[in-house]
């Protein structure tokens, strides 16, 4: 401030107020009610509006109610996703955890009654295909029948499994399966039940299979014999009959060359598996000679001449590779199990595929109907899934005409 500022302010005359402090204190409390009466006063016209505004949408509410309801899903799926974007912006959780939260539904209680759940398909397994072997005949299919085929050099029969039409007669399917199935495309030789009729009959209680021959066979040759009698025999086995009338053009009676007279009973004695290749690369399961006696009544015998195979017939190959080997076979009831030793390999699935169908169908004839197989090394093999266990198929060699 400067001296002419001060000159200036020193001869304003002196003020002085000369009320009381309280006189002073009344009037400020006067001005301050008549302020806020004046405040009060303002604001009161604006509360008829404000409920009238309430009216009007409490009005609306009650006509319009649907469209609450209408909203509501979307309502809960945004509130949803509004939800789990604040969590992912706050989480350090990958990408893919946070797509599944925002797509959450709302409560399963908002779906309407017109909401269906789309079904899954579910899908029947195909056989696996390998290059060589083929599979066993699997329950699934419905029922089979067997058909024995030779090798060239009549060594051995090879059994192989056809579906079977059960609309159709056992005369019908048999001649079917012989006259469309081509045995020379797998390297084999026409069936000895070619020129034979078969029927599948009740007689005195008992299922009877009645195969008739058009001519006597009194001048078949030992080999011819033993071909046309076990093909019998594997035939009457898959239809489950429990005995054969042997019959020639239509008489009772056949005979077997030197063996004489055809043995009408069923023979189920077991018998091992071997593998057999023929001539086209194509690997089948055979049937072993049967086991007599007290080797018959041990299944340890038939699974040791599996692994080692047959001397006497170097035809009939191991159905157990070298590199396998069984470190115990333990059987409880109708279900056994197969450990196979820790250094145990297979080369391939398509060998461990031939190799645990022919211990299920081993494992068949002495009356074990399911089998669980330990350190294969695999989880799956074909169709098989390793960690359950396994149920026996019927017949080896499965073979599809169509």
């Amino acid at each position: 401030m400067n001296d002419r500022t001060k000159s200036l302010l020193s001869q304003l005359p002196v003020v002085k107020d000369e009320r009381s402090k309280t006189t002073i204190y009344e009037n400020i409390e006067k001005k301050r009610n008549e302020q806020m009466s004046r405040s009060t006063k303002k604001k009161t016209p604006w509360i008829i509006p404000g409920i009238a505004a309430v009216v009007v949408l409490l009005l609306a509410v009650l006509i319009t109610p649907g469209l609450f309801n209408q909203n509501n899903n979307d309502s809960n799926i945004a509130i949803t996703q509004s939800d789990s974007n604040k969590t992912s912006d706050n989480s350090s959780n990958s990408g893919s955890d946070s797509k599944a939260e925002t797509t959450t539904l709302a409560p399963a209680e908002e779906k309407t009654s017109d909401t269906k759940e789309e079904e899954v398909p579910t899908f029947a397994e195909e056989p696996t295909v390998f290059d060589s072997y083929i599979p066993a005949f699997q329950q699934s299919n419905g029922k089979s029948v067997i058909i024995s085929y030779p090798d060239p050099e009549s060594t051995l029969l090879v059994p192989l499994s056809f579906p079977l039409d059960e609309s159709k007669s056992t005369q019908e399917n048999i001649e079917f399966i012989l006259t469309n199935f081509r045995a020379s495309d797998y390297g084999l030789e026409r069936s000895p039940l070619t020129d034979a009729t078969f029927e599948l009959i009740n007689m005195t209680g008992k299922e009877t299979l009645v195969v008739s021959f058009p001519e006597p066979g009194d001048g078949l040759s030992s080999t011819e014999s033993i071909m046309i009698n076990d093909s019998v025999q594997q035939l009457a086995k898959s239809l489950g009959a429990d005995q054969i009338n042997w019959q020639t053009n239509g008489e009772d009676g056949y005979t077997l060359g030197n063996f004489g007279n055809a043995d009408p009973s069923v023979n189920k004695k077991p018998s091992p598996y071997f593998l057999y290749k023929s001539r086209t690369e194509s690997h089948f399961l055979v049937n072993g000679p049967a086991l007599q006696g007290e080797e018959g009544a041990e299944m340890d015998v038939a699974l040791s001449l599996m692994k080692d195979g047959d001397q006497s017939t170097p035809y009939y190959l191991p159905s157990i590779p070298a590199t396998v080997a069984i470190y115990s076979f333990d059987g409880n009831g109708s279900e056994a199990t197969i450990f196979f030793t820790e250094e145990s390999k297979f080369p391939s699935e398509e060998e461990a595929m031939q190799t645990i169908e022919a211990l299920m169908l081993v494992a068949s004839q002495y009356g074990y109907q399911t089998i669980r197989f330990e350190n294969t090394g695999f989880d799956k093999i074909g169709r098989y899934s390793l960690d359950n266990p396994l149920t026996i198929p019927s017949s080896p060699n499965a073979v599809d005409l169509n």
